[in-house]
């Protein structure tokens, strides 16, 4: 059925007079009669009473009328669905992150992207790197936060953000009160870690970082929380390497050094299937990237910083 018919139709109903109904349509008054002329014959009766004196509804007209209404007004609601499911404005995005996005990284993405597409359902997944990169390639998640290196296999990325590992100290420990030190003094420490069955990015790091100082951390204690290796540290169980936004927040006990060894970077990527048809990936990638570039411009040293608040 011709939607502009059921158009017209409701328009003279409404208005009763063809001529007022063509001029409310923007048509020439022939239009709306030859249209609904066609409406009549493919519904097998008439609509409208044409007289001399004016157009009336007969009875099928009437009764058909809040059903044209009803069924213009499904159409317009779904057109508005649509349009706002392809403006990212409606549906669902599932998050992937590992476990380090969630200090000082991850709450603001999603506190703008909120205000930005309030109608968008979140779902979060804590994941590794290696079960993000499968739930991106079953597309059972939308958009991965892991870190480099990139998947790859029709998997984009894009930088999130990156920096190089810290050392996170007890407050108490004697190079603590230092302004950054050798890698290699760190040799006969006692680290707290991530457990080798995680696949940690950060752990693979760490030991690669020790090897090139000349030493193999000696692992006192394992965890598999980014928090509880802080409060390890807090604990003085041990000493072990973090993310410079991890430094951002300020556990008790604990100062964060930066280390005057060159080292690798560590980065975290955004990471979504290229083929993916869900535009709230787009709004979210550009909701990031503000995010991050905003958060680098009012980010102050914030090793030292957190540094030399514990030492206050």
């Amino acid at each position: 059925m011709d939607l502009r018919r059921l158009r017209y139709f409701c328009a003279v109903a409404e208005e009763l007079h063809f001529g007022r109904a063509a001029e409310r349509m923007h048509v020439v008054q022939s239009a709306v009669s030859q249209q609904l002329k066609l409406l009549e014959q493919e519904l097998g009766f008439s609509l409208l009473q044409r007289s001399r004196q004016g157009v009336k509804l007969t009875l099928q007209g009437s009764v058909f009328l809040p059903e044209a209404r009803a069924i213009l007004s499904r159409v317009e609601a779904g057109m508005q669905r649509v349009r706002a499911l392809a403006d990212g404005l409606v549906g669902r995005l599932v998050i992937g992150f590992v476990d380090n996005v969630l200090w000082s990284t991850l709450p603001p993405l999603l506190r703008e992207f909120r205000a930005k597409r309030p109608m968008v359902e979140l779902i979060l997944k804590p994941m590794d790197r290696v079960a993000q990169t499968e739930a991106l390639r079953a597309s059972t998640i939308d958009i991965g936060i892991l870190p480099s290196p990139p998947p790859g296999q029709e998997i984009a990325t894009s930088l999130l953000v990156g920096a190089p590992l810290l050392a996170a100290l007890p407050a108490s420990h004697p190079l603590a009160a230092r302004e950054h030190f050798a890698l290699a003094e760190l040799a006969e420490e006692r680290f707290v870690l991530f457990p080798p069955t995680m696949r940690s990015r950060i752990l693979d790091l760490i030991v690669a970082a020790c090897a090139d100082a000349g030493f193999a951390p000696r692992v006192a204690q394992e965890a598999e929380q980014m928090h509880t290796l802080l409060a390890l540290v807090s604990a003085e169980l041990g000493v072990t390497l973090v993310p410079e936004w991890v430094a951002r927040a300020h556990p008790a006990g604990v100062t964060y050094v930066p280390i005057e060894d060159r080292m690798p970077p560590y980065e975290l990527l955004l990471a979504w299937r290229s083929d993916s048809l869900n535009p709230a990936i787009a709004v979210f990638r550009k909701v990031a990237e503000a995010t991050m570039q905003r958060a680098d411009r009012i980010s102050v040293d914030p090793a030292r910083t957190a540094g030399l608040d514990q030492r206050s």
